[in-house]
């Protein structure tokens, strides 16, 4: 069994790799969607209970104290899991976070305690493990944090691929973490030919930072946008990677021509409309990651109750990749893919890729087999 880490990941895969594990991913769940003998994910779940800081007799600890009377923290448990024949495993991500739920100036946010603001200046747990489906052995745990965002990235990306102009040039983005960072990566694997980004945050620095700092990385020109139209207006791709809960920008700011892509996805509990309905309504297609599941799908939602949407303008990914959907995208047309939910299957596919070459590079740390299967005694 192999332990890799966040830094093996980044080494192991690519986004372009991820993009294309993921269409075969994609073709799996699309064989497997009607299938009433097997099931090829779990959806995710999210579980929250209140938060009571214990303290914490670590060093430093103090540089890391979080007051225990801020209601606005609460402790969440995630999981899914889901399998690839292809790559000939299934899996289980877990993750263990603390959460703000907060009000801020373009609504409320929801923000995982990652960066170093849990009690003690500790790390959180976000694992993936994976199981292989023809010896049923424990082949990996792999740290999630990098795969999480490419996996994530790389659905969007691949979402654009199919309802997006190949030719586009300007995109605006909102976000400026490491969502979004993942995110505009990932939009340039599948449009090269974008060479203007603007990008809007409410935290002027953040944006500012955020634009330098892909600038440099990405060789093409990124601009920090001094207000949600700006990131709008004359952009042929809007993409949506952010912490709101709330539309981002006012939909009545949607010119013809344009995609938009949001990765704000809701929960069991708690409901997410990043995109104004107001867009939504106009769009000639819309694409969603999963039908399958219900949430996450707030603002098509509306619109389908509302009359301002024909449910037939609604298909999934895996429509899309298996070419049963084939959209009509002109320079007049508004597109929308919404990345709903995350899907066990998706880890299958990347992390059984990222498996795969660990084990070809030998890379990664082994642990012994007999430590984590074992041999009934009758």
């Amino acid at each position: 069994m192999l332990i890799l880490s966040n830094s093996d990941v980044e080494r192991l895969i690519s986004i372009g790799e991820a993009i294309e594990a993921l269409r075969i991913s994609n073709r799996e769940v699309a064989e497997f969607k009607y299938n009433t003998r097997y099931r090829l994910n779990r959806s995710r779940t999210n579980y929250y209970l209140p938060w009571q800081n214990l303290g914490s007799a670590d060093a430093g600890a103090a540089d890391h104290v979080v007051d225990e009377s801020d209601s606005s923290i609460y402790y969440n448990f995630k999981s899914m899991e889901g399998g690839s024949p292809h790559f000939g495993v299934w899996a289980l991500r877990s993750s263990s976070d603390l959460v703000r739920l907060r009000s801020g100036a373009y609504g409320p946010t929801h923000t995982y305690m990652r960066y170093g603001d849990l009690p003690g200046g500790k790390g959180y747990s976000d694992l993936i493990f994976l199981y292989n489906i023809h010896d049923a052995q424990f082949e990996a745990i792999i740290q999630a944090a990098t795969l999480q965002g490419i996996r994530v990235a790389a659905t969007s990306a691949l979402g654009t691929d199919y309802l997006c102009r190949p030719d586009v040039r300007r995109a605006g983005l909102f976000g400026s973490g490491w969502q979004a960072t993942a995110n505009l990566r990932a939009l340039l694997c599948v449009r090269p030919s974008i060479d203007h980004v603007k990008v809007f945050s409410p935290n002027p620095d953040n944006r500012k930072r955020f634009a330098a700092r892909m600038c440099k990385e990405l060789a093409i020109d990124v601009q920090p946008a001094s207000s949600p139209e700006e990131a709008v207006r004359g952009m042929e791709v809007i993409y949506e990677a952010s912490s709101a809960r709330t539309p981002v920008f006012d939909g009545d700011l949607i010119e013809e021509g344009q995609h938009i892509m949001s990765v704000g996805a809701g929960d069991e509990h708690f409901e997410r409309r990043l995109i104004d309905p107001k867009a939504v309504a106009r769009c000639s297609i819309v694409g969603v990651h999963s039908l399958e599941v219900k949430f996450g799908l707030e603002e098509i939602v509306d619109c389908l109750d509302e009359g301002t949407l024909d449910k037939n303008k609604v298909v999934d990914l895996p429509d899309l990749v298996t070419g049963k959907v084939v959209p009509a995208i002109s320079d007049h047309s508004i597109s929308f893919f919404k990345n709903n939910v995350g899907l066990g299957s998706q880890f299958a596919s990347v992390g059984g890729l990222v498996l795969q070459k660990a084990r070809a590079q030998q890379v990664g740390v082994e642990v012994p087999q007999k430590y984590v299967s074992q041999v009934m005694v009758r």
